[in-house]
């Protein structure tokens, strides 16, 4: 051990108390040992400005290698509160002044500010070594949920969980041991069945593999529970000595089918006339395919009914499925039709609104669930973010359609701490974006600043126009035939090195090479449903692909959505009672809420050669 952690092991012990569940300081320590256990304390229950503020005192009172470890830690929390510049100060001051090799304190100090700043490849360079065998197990800890953190950001979702596996050797409280293992199911959850099982490699009794092998069960046989306690049964045999807590095997073995049934009676409320007539169809459509493909039995029993162009007669439809005996309705799928029904109250029966209203509390028995477009910017935002962007701006179509999707996107990007230095919008029904994409650019800037320096000299000057650089990334909101014009003329104005995020809407949802061509490089999130061309997904497509109807076939999107508003049905009660479970739908991994809100996590994916090609690999 280092003469650095050897010197404060007495105060390590003492967090390691803490942290396991002591709330108090035991009588009789040392003050400042004391009140290093409760910066720690403070450090690990994510109050990292108070925690950066405590240990600054502490280190401003101490000398020696004692003072580098407190400014070392204070660093680390500085990282994590947001104050970057003020960590890497203090980070550079320790490093110049050190008066030991300080180990492990810096490099995770060094990891927690890369983080901070989304660069998972420098914090797992700062982490490549491992941990000296010897270094307190709280530092350990730290050490392996760092590089997970980091694995995390880079999308590989099975080295994020790998770290977490080798964190909980070094975690005693049954508590912390619980939540660590709920993170690794996340961490796997977001891999679909195929890949879980494609990845696992090593053969039993590997904890890895358990993990993996678990995971893609309780996928497999989510809505099942006989079979899953069969398969647990036979996964236990396999993996005798497996870590997996009680706890999370006895949620799996706990489950009945009376929680993932399909009520007798349902009811389905979607516009089958008015202007929103060919979007219902598509819904009905699909949630007909999911409904036969179940194979109902003959008591239960499917109602439809128009809802038509009037949201106003929500109220009139609603009560009458209900009078009919529904014991679970899905729709309304128009928005304004949802949030009347929303301003009920309390609603007699679980029902699924195919749309989402914004409450803040949203009456009992309301599910929200549907194909936001807002809620596509939001994480074309946060996937944005991950990449390590800061600096953005945004070309948008003229309208409410533009408006709405820019706000989302730009509300969730400045709460992340990005910056949008500039919007244009354009006319959806032009061909030429020249204009907008010349002041998004400042290429006007660049060419009035030539004319003035002509004018100047009085003499002509080899001029190219330059666009400005400032900006990390540019955000579209688009449809194809606009997408398919604004790449090549982003190009043609010095654009071609910056990264062009979109929402789904620039894809068609069918390949065509030719025409998709000239969207290269451009990144957007979608469903499986849609991708599944190009993106292998193990859904119900290649058994119903002869009988989607010419709806479904136009409007693939909200196909699947009908299809995810049958069979999630089934999925609410477990999704409700284990919120780090997924279910693998046709319009993405969708999880729940505390406020019954279901949220997809897209694929995402990249134009090359004008096809949609995987970001992520590992989750294929």
């Amino acid at each position: 051990m280092t003469t650095l952690l050897r010197r404060l092991a007495p105060a390590l012990a003492l967090l390691y108390l803490l942290l396991a569940g002591c709330t108090t300081v035991p009588e009789g320590q040392p003050p400042d040992t004391a009140a290093l256990a409760r910066a720690e304390a403070l450090f690990r229950s994510g109050d990292h400005a108070a925690a950066a503020a405590a240990l600054g005192e502490l280190a401003a009172t101490a000398s020696g290698e004692r003072r580098q470890y407190l400014r070392l830690r204070q660093a680390a929390a500085l990282a994590r509160a947001g104050e970057l510049d003020a960590a890497r100060r203090l980070l550079q001051q320790v490093e110049a002044e050190a008066l030991a090799p300080p180990g492990l304190p810096l490099r995770l100090a060094r990891a927690h500010l890369a983080l901070a700043a989304r660069m998972p490849d420098a914090a797992l360079e700062a982490l490549a070594a491992p941990p000296p065998a010897d270094a307190p197990p709280e530092l350990q800890a730290e050490f392996h949920l760092l590089r997970s953190e980091a694995f995390a950001l880079q999308g590989n979702h099975l080295e994020a969980a790998r770290e977490r596996i080798l964190r909980e050797s070094f975690l005693d409280d049954p508590g912390a041991q619980l939540e660590n293992q709920k993170a690794i199911w996340s961490e796997l959850g977001s891999l679909t069945e195929r890949a879980l099982q494609r990845l696992r490699v090593a053969p039993p009794p590997d904890v890895l593999s358990g993990w993996m092998e678990l995971v893609r069960l309780a996928k497999r046989f989510q809505l099942r529970p006989e079979q899953l306690r069969e398969a647990l049964a036979e996964w236990r045999r396999d993996y005798p000595s497996h870590p997996a807590r009680d706890e999370l095997l006895q949620g799996l073995l706990e489950r009945k089918a009376e929680d993932v049934t399909y009520p007798e009676r349902l009811a389905l409320l979607v516009p089958l006339s008015g202007r929103f007539a060919r979007a219902g169809e598509a819904v009905r459509d699909g949630f007909l395919a999911a409904y036969y493909t179940h194979r109902p039995e003959a008591m239960h029993e499917l109602r439809i009914y128009d809802t038509g162009g009037d949201p106003a007669r929500i109220d009139v439809i609603y009560a009458q499925a209900v009078t009919d005996g529904a014991r679970f309705v899905v729709g309304p799928l128009d928005k304004a039709a949802a949030e009347r029904l929303a301003s009920r109250g309390d609603l007699p029966v679980p029902t699924l609104a195919l749309n989402y209203v914004p409450l803040d509390t949203p009456p009992a028995n309301l599910y929200q669930f549907g194909l936001s477009p807002e809620d596509e910017a939001r994480q074309v935002a946060e996937r944005t973010w991950l990449d390590g962007h800061v600096n953005g701006v945004a070309l948008i179509p003229a309208g409410p359609w533009g408006e709405r999707v820019f706000r989302a996107f730009d509300a969730r990007w400045t709460e992340l701490g990005g910056r949008t230095l500039e919007v244009q919008a354009y006319n959806p029904g032009d061909n030429d974006f020249s204009v907008p994409i010349r002041r998004l650019l400042n290429i006007d800037d660049s060419r009035r600043r030539y004319r003035r320096l002509r004018t100047l000299l009085k003499e002509r000057l080899k001029f190219s126009p330059r666009r400005r650089q400032d900006i990390d990334f540019i955000f579209v909101a688009a449809y194809p035939r606009q997408a398919r014009q604004i790449r090549p003329q982003l190009k043609f104005y010095h654009a071609t090195d910056l990264p062009v995020y979109a929402t789904s809407h620039v894809y068609t949802g069918s390949l065509n090479r030719e025409k998709d061509r000239d969207m290269d490089g451009i990144v957007f999130g979608d469903m499986p449903w849609v991708l599944s061309e190009t993106y292998s997904h193990s859904s119900l497509r290649g058994e119903i692909e002869p009988h989607i109807t010419p709806a479904g076939r136009g409007l693939q999107r909200l196909y699947a959505l009908g299809i995810d508003a049958f069979n999630i049905i089934a999925a609410l009660n477990p999704l409700r009672r284990y919120p780090y479970e997924r279910y693998d739908g046709e319009t993405g991994s969708l999880s729940l809420d505390e406020k019954n809100r279901v949220h997809r996590q897209l694929t995402w994916v990249r134009f090359r050669s004008g096809q949609p090609t995987l970001l992520d690999t590992e989750v294929q």
